[in-house]
């Protein structure tokens, strides 16, 4: 299960980065322009705090998962209520989705982790220590 969460973390993660740079090549509102800025790269910043944790054999942080789910939410909608642009739509509709699971899977990640990830990391230390 970590190694799922963890790539599957890293996906999102790239995507929420490429979120960022899709009003460059796409005309659209400086409103939507906005939004992908700052909660893509909030997405990011986020999901990649959370594979990070994940790849170190730690939890995911529940309150950088729930921000990526937000943050997907957000992406998902903002097309709609801001300029429905054909290409923009599609484009946010697949990203935020992909953004709202990446935060989705750090919570189950973090609900049905394995027992090692369950661990606090003075458990892990003195685990490894042999003690």
């Amino acid at each position: 299960m970590t190694n799922t969460t963890k790539w599957f973390l890293l996906g999102a993660t790239l995507v929420s980065m490429a979120v960022v740079f899709v009003s460059a090549v796409i005309p659209v509102a400086y409103e939507q322009a906005l939004v992908n800025l700052l909660v893509g790269e909030l997405a990011a910043l986020t999901l990649a705090h959370s594979t990070y944790r994940v790849s170190s054999g730690k939890q995911a942080s529940p309150l950088a998962a729930a921000i990526a789910v937000l943050s997907g939410i957000v992406l998902f909608l903002s097309p709609v209520l801001i300029e429905p642009v054909d290409p923009i739509l599609s484009v946010m509709f697949a990203a935020g989705a992909v953004v709202t699971v990446g935060g989705l899977v750090g919570v189950l990640g973090r609900v049905l982790g394995s027992e090692e990830s369950r661990q606090t990391g003075a458990e892990r230390i003195s685990r490894n220590a042999g003690n």
